[in-house]
């Protein structure tokens, strides 16, 4: 059941990605950078988590359920990846410095929480024994946050620079 369930999310995650995309008001070339994010974001997402396993801070008990990990790929990417990057992409425009450090703040806190909901509630993550899964998972999320931020910098400018779509 909680296969068909994260399924489903990984549906909904890209509608998730387009709706931020016209919230955002992002332009073309933010929004490729996006997609660009998302794919950055699946890259170091299967590494880190390979390294993961074999440092034996977190597992998956439920890896054999191939439905429920491409889903959750699927949703790390699009969430994680294109809409956590669209959004501290406006944080970045509208407050500067303490914008980017809000967002990274958030983005681990909300990764850390969606990983304890996981041990917490289901077979698709365990965390290792003492506190260096969490400590890892929190430097995972820091990492990705960056490497999407960067890969849009990369992509597309600086912040300030992009005209904000009209409509």
């Amino acid at each position: 059941m909680a296969a068909i369930l994260l399924f489903a999310v990984s549906i909904v995650s890209p509608l998730i990605f387009a709706a931020v995309i016209r919230l955002t008001r992002a332009g073309a070339k933010r929004t490729h950078a996006a997609i660009a994010g998302c794919f950055a974001a699946a890259a170091f997402s299967l590494f880190w988590d390979a390294l993961a396993v074999q440092m034996h801070w977190w597992s998956f008990p439920s890896s054999s359920d191939l439905v429920a990990t491409l889903a959750l790929s699927i949703f790390g990417a699009f969430v994680f990846g294109g809409t956590a990057g669209l959004i501290g992409w406006r944080m970045m425009r509208s407050g500067g410095w303490t914008g980017a450090a809000t967002f990274v703040c958030a983005f681990v806190g909300v990764g850390l929480m969606r990983d304890h909901m996981l041990d917490a509630n289901t077979q698709l993550l365990a965390f290792g024994a003492g506190p260096t899964g969490q400590i890892m998972a929190a430097v995972g999320y820091l990492m990705l946050a960056l490497i999407v931020q960067i890969t849009m910098l990369a992509l597309a400018g600086h912040p300030r620079r992009d005209e904000l779509r009209t409509n």
